[in-house]
């Protein structure tokens, strides 16, 4: 994995001295050249988006739009590197919202909030907007080599995000709920389980599994869901807060219980912001159980 981490702190040297329409042109490229040369991969891609746009998609739309889930893709690794060379000012100007009155109600409760996201656009975009507001971190998978994983933190925290490692710790559990008592927007990123242990949902009119843990977290703590997109626009981003999801046992229900229908409500409205526009979702892997079969 050495090459790897090479090659992205070249590309941290690199890309903020480079204008971004070229870099966006380049990566692009790149993207078109991995959408063809992968055909395994363009099928798993094409199936997914089918279940975005829905059965009545045509085989037109549905290439069309994988073609440009890969460009959207490109634009994500695009911006990792680009926004932290940018100012907060910049992004603030070009960044839109959406129901932006429910994400500061549920700041201004002072009961920290959970803030859950699907792979969708440019969601570093978004850290620079929730920082803004007040505290912020997110949970990230622990990537090797170590220097790797140090390098995306370091990106992470220029525009905005303190890190907490996804590495199943208990300690771990307990410094994120400690840091939404305290009032801190926590964000993790729940719209696939690749391990297929999590909770049983229905996602996109097929039965999978979604990680339990915004709403494991959500019980703990006492801060509410919060399910936001970040979408990429021509000239900038736009953030969309669904409404709230309290998560909680005092009518009686068992916590089992609510965990599965609080994922349900979470997977119903990934559906919505998604829908808003399939090609922005990298969702490039099985996580249905009828893509392993």
């Amino acid at each position: 994995m050495k090459p790897a981490y090479y090659l992205f702190l070249a590309a941290d040297k690199v890309i903020g001295w480079l204008p971004i329409s070229f870099t966006r042109a380049v990566a692009h490229a790149g993207a078109n050249i991995y959408y063809y040369a992968f055909p395994g991969k363009r099928r798993m891609i094409k199936r997914n988006m089918r279940r975005a746009l829905g059965p009545g998609a045509s085989e037109k739309e549905v290439r069309n739009t994988a073609r440009r889930a890969c460009h959207y893709y490109a634009d994500y690794w695009v911006d990792i590197f680009w926004l932290p060379t940018m100012t907060r000012e910049y992004v603030l100007e070009r960044f839109g919202k959406i129901n932006e009155s429910a994400l500061i109600s549920a700041i201004s409760a002072g009961k920290g909030v959970l803030v859950v996201l699907p792979h969708y656009g440019s969601w570093e975009a978004g850290a620079v907007f929730l920082s803004s507001l007040g505290p912020f971190a997110a949970v990230a998978e622990i990537l090797k080599p170590v220097e790797l994983f140090e390098l995306f933190c370091k990106l992470r925290k220029a525009v905005g995000i303190d890190i907490f490692p996804y590495d199943n710790m208990p300690e771990t559990r307990d410094a994120m709920v400690e840091a939404l008592e305290s009032g801190i927007m926590l964000a993790l990123l729940s719209d696939r389980d690749l391990k297929g242990k999590g909770v049983e949902v229905e996602f996109f009119g097929e039965r999978t599994t979604l990680p339990p843990g915004p709403a494991a977290l959500a019980l703990r703590s006492g801060s509410p869901i919060l399910v936001v997109s970040v979408r990429n626009t021509r000239d900038g981003w736009v953030g969309h807060a669904m409404d709230p999801i309290g998560v909680s046992t005092s009518d009686g229900r068992e916590r089992d219980e609510v965990i599965r229908e609080t994922m349900q409500l979470v997977a119903r409205q990934l559906e919505v912001l998604i829908r808003e526009d399939p090609a922005q979702w990298h969702m490039f892997m099985p996580a249905w159980p009828s893509d392993r079969e």
